[in-house]
């Protein structure tokens, strides 16, 4: 009986560690390490990454989670180089989308700058994408992108809505599906070694 009830807890506490996370899928994120995601403003990645073309007009940022419902923030910082301070004043700025997060999976938030006046072709900029589930710490992962009016390489494709049968619907590539699962499958791991061993 004991076995059991262990085994039911530690299979409880993996459940909610495969789906305590976010990751930014598109544009690709700056990087993505589940323990300094609280870390605010980029997840503790504070070093710019190779820049996406983002387009001006009909813009998007994907996420993948595993949470039912969180609230997702996408704040954009105008600097080739931005500071802690700019993320602060991108959070409270009219450029700024707040959106709810109503499904497991990918989730695809429109982010159109076309009337913002700073957003300017060739403008170097930072997406930060701030997740809350309510169930954890806010979570933070950044983006580092150039601003186009004609983003040739933009995959529109990629804008997928697990949540919507309508919407458009791909398969994960391994990749995105590694990074927010690998801490699990080392979790059912342990699970299993535990359960032989009691």
């Amino acid at each position: 009986m004991q076995r059991a009830i262990l085994l039911f807890v530690l299979l409880a506490l993996l459940a909610s560690s495969v789906s305590a996370h976010f990751i930014l899928t598109y544009p690709v994120s700056r990087g993505f390490d589940e323990d300094m995601e609280p870390t605010s403003p980029c997840g503790s990645f504070n070093t710019l990454q190779n820049r996406t073309l983002f387009p001006i007009s009909s813009g998007f940022v994907e996420i993948n989670s595993g949470h039912v419902k969180a609230t997702l923030q996408i704040n954009i910082i105008f600097s080739s180089n931005p500071q802690t301070t700019d993320f602060s004043a991108a959070a409270n700025s009219s450029a700024s989308v707040k959106t709810n997060v109503d499904h497991p999976g990918f989730s695809c938030v429109p982010f159109d700058l076309s009337a913002n006046s700073l957003a300017k072709n060739g403008t170097n900029a930072t997406i930060q994408a701030v997740f809350n589930s309510g169930e954890e710490s806010t979570l933070y992962q950044c983006t580092d992108v150039i601003l186009s009016t004609s983003a040739s390489n933009w995959n529109s494709s990629a804008c997928i809505n697990a949540g919507n049968s309508s919407g458009n619907s791909t398969t994960p590539s391994k990749s995105d599906a590694a990074a927010l699962m690998q801490h699990g499958f080392v979790a059912i791991l342990v699970v299993v070694v535990l359960a032989i061993n009691l």
